[in-house]
């Protein structure tokens, strides 16, 4: 999920720019909103934003990421831009599920504390649009969570029982990143600071196992062994 990653935060730094500047001009962004100091906040909020991008593409830490996309929806709900907001919290949801393979318990409170806080955003732009938000949301995440099931589902089927991870080129190191990686969603950094060596090793490693198992990624790499015993 690296290059991915850096290819969203790129799109989304572009993204950014070019919303600021038509901020500058028009103001489209905050003339819905009801809320006091729209525009002043919006500004901020961007700028936010944009910086996180900057540190996601620096650091490689998926979570800035995830950080910057929440700031971004609360900033659309704050503006009135109702649907944006959702589409960029569908985006947030689907990067999110291809990075776990499970969610625990705490993040779920979380997320439902988070979302309860966008609902409440909702209300002063009427009950008509409360609805319709409350729908649309509850018709994404059912979408999104049936793809998601589809999706892992095409791999387990790959190669069913059989999967061994003895069964191909992988030195120990290799396969204990896998189990690393798909079991407790370790990063790259710490494989490397685990196994003491640089994180271009781990990286070359990982350029290895995608190529043995004919994967792109983490997100393949997730779902191929979602049910594998280590």
């Amino acid at each position: 999920m690296e290059k991915p990653f850096k290819l969203i935060s790129v799109v989304g730094c572009v993204y950014l720019v070019s919303l600021i500047i038509l901020n500058i001009f028009t103001g489209f962004s905050y003339a819905k909103s009801l809320y006091p100091f729209a525009a002043p906040i919006t500004y901020v909020a961007e700028a936010v934003v944009f910086l996180l991008f900057l540190l996601t593409l620096i650091f490689k830490t998926h979570f800035i990421y995830y950080i910057a996309l929440e700031i971004l929806v609360f900033v659309n709900l704050y503006d009135g831009v109702i649907y944006t907001a959702l589409f960029v919290s569908s985006i947030l949801l689907v990067l999110y599920l291809a990075e776990n393979k499970k969610i625990k318990k705490r993040n779920i409170l979380l997320y439902s504390l988070i979302a309860l806080v966008k609902l409440g955003m909702i209300v002063p732009y009427g009950i008509t649009e409360f609805l319709n938000y409350v729908a649309l949301s509850l018709f994404a995440l059912c979408t999104i969570g049936c793809i998601n099931l589809i999706f892992r589902h095409a791999y387990t089927k790959k190669d069913p029982a059989a999967l061994n991870l003895d069964d191909y080129k992988l030195t120990e190191r290799q396969k204990t990143c896998i189990k690393e990686i798909v079991v407790n969603n370790t990063t790259i950094k710490a494989l490397a600071i685990d196994f003491n060596v640089s994180e271009s090793a781990i990286k070359k490693d990982l350029a290895h196992i995608y190529k043995v198992l004919g994967i792109t990624g983490k997100a393949d790499l997730k779902a191929l062994f979602i049910d594998y015993h280590f």
